[in-house]
């Protein structure tokens, strides 16, 4: 058999196999084979579903998610290097800031799927790396900029699909904040901090409504946005202000874990009515079960404080590191705790930032494949784009033209 009839017989059948194939991938951080797995998922839902159909955004979202991983692992920024042992290593940013993990090794797996054994799936034979590599490398290799202009695209198709339907449930709501946060990953990524810090907030501003105080997410999303503050000129005192808040958000949580520990927590709440706004027990529980720890054990409270108490720390350092950075110019020269009361005078005035039905690209010859590029339906034309308020870098034109062919009948 040759090689080429070996990949056609290796190809998932259905959107439910590639799917499968996709998240497994992803979870043994092969991102380059999510990236395929999701194109082929996408390219199969894409003959029964229009490109903009509610059907589209989960996969969207994932195969966003995996590009953008793909591309970090080439030229990271984020801190995201892997280690052949699957540890998540630290690195600087630019500017000296160091990226700090909020969301713990379950972050790679979807709460919704069956377990992966990853140890049983690493031994496996890795075919498909194999033929990679039996083939000339490099030559259908993707750069780094590639996925990150091809992610934005994704996950902003996603981000216009969740909005429509914002109003149906929180857990929608909860959807189009994590889509926010990922794109403001790709511009912290990508050097474009505006816009970072327009999406950051947008998501902040959800995961606030939706989630305590004491969840990781909204740790993780005060941080992300205080890194893109610290980056850009003038906004030390925003940077200060969020940098606190997520360590404030570490410290309810490990109160929250202590709790638990000791056994005092309450038990779990009726579910309530999904539809509903706002922050409640019986809400938290449905938007984010894995938080919950009455059905924790011991041994994963105890861990969970032990990371979370190395994490307050370096939090602390953060915020103290920002305090005495020298004060920009535009900052008018006010001290570091003046700055720190006049942003959060501003953030208690602020308005909403979410909800304005924002355009979305075109996401047209946009499905990156390395191998074989997923076709995608033309864009309608009630469709219309929406670019980072910055954005210069565009798909390569060869990149373009093989896109082209790949879809010619």
């Amino acid at each position: 058999m040759s090689a080429q009839q070996q990949t056609i017989t290796n190809l998932p059948a259905t959107v439910s196999d590639a799917l499968d194939h996709a998240k497994r991938a992803f979870a043994l951080r092969r991102y380059e084979q999510a990236v395929e797995h999701y194109a082929t998922a996408l390219e199969l839902l894409s003959k029964t579903h229009a490109e903009d159909a509610p059907e589209m955004a989960d996969v969207y979202f994932a195969y966003g998610k995996a590009l953008l991983e793909n591309a970090v692992a080439q030229n990271s920024v984020l801190g995201k290097e892997q280690q052949q042992d699957g540890a998540v290593a630290e690195e600087p940013a630019p500017n000296g800031n160091k990226i700090l993990s909020f969301s713990g090794d379950a972050e790679d797996v979807e709460d919704d799927d069956p377990a992966v054994d990853l140890f049983a799936e690493a031994s496996k034979p890795d075919a498909e790396g194999e033929e990679d590599a039996a083939g000339d490398e490099g030559a259908d290799e993707a750069e780094p900029e590639d996925d990150f202009n091809a992610a934005w695209e994704v996950l902003d198709l996603a981000r216009a699909i969740y909005e429509k339907r914002m109003d149906e449930d929180d857990e929608m709501r909860l959807k189009v904040a994590d889509t926010f946060i990922a794109l403001g990953d790709i511009s912290l990524e990508t050097e474009k901090f505006d816009q970072a810090i327009t999406d950051y907030s947008s998501g902040l501003a959800l995961k606030t409504e939706l989630l305590p105080l004491s969840s990781r997410q909204l740790a993780e999303a005060h941080y992300k946005l205080s890194i893109a503050l610290d980056l850009t000129a003038g906004r030390l005192a925003d940077a200060i202000y969020h940098a606190q808040r997520a360590l404030e958000s570490i410290e309810a949580r490990l109160t929250e874990l202590h709790a638990g520990l000791a056994g005092t927590l309450p038990p779990l709440p009726e579910p309530s009515d999904a539809k509903g706004k706002g922050k409640s027990e019986g809400k938290q529980s449905a938007l984010a079960p894995e938080e919950l720890l009455q059905n924790w054990s011991k041994a994963q409270i105890e861990a969970e404080i032990k990371e979370l108490g190395d994490l307050k720390q370096d939090l602390a350092l953060k915020v103290e590191e920002l305090k005495s950075a020298p004060n920009d110019e535009r900052d008018g020269g006010l001290s570091a705790p003046e700055l720190a009361q006049r942003a959060l005078d501003r953030e208690l005035n602020a308005a909403p930032v979410v909800g304005q039905n924002l355009p979305v690209n075109d996401l047209t010859s946009m499905v990156v494949k390395k191998k074989k590029k997923a076709p995608m339906p033309e864009a309608s034309s009630t469709v219309e784009k929406r670019k980072a308020e910055d954005e210069e870098a565009q798909t390569p034109p060869d990149k373009k033209a093989r896109l082209e062919e790949s879809s010619a009948p």
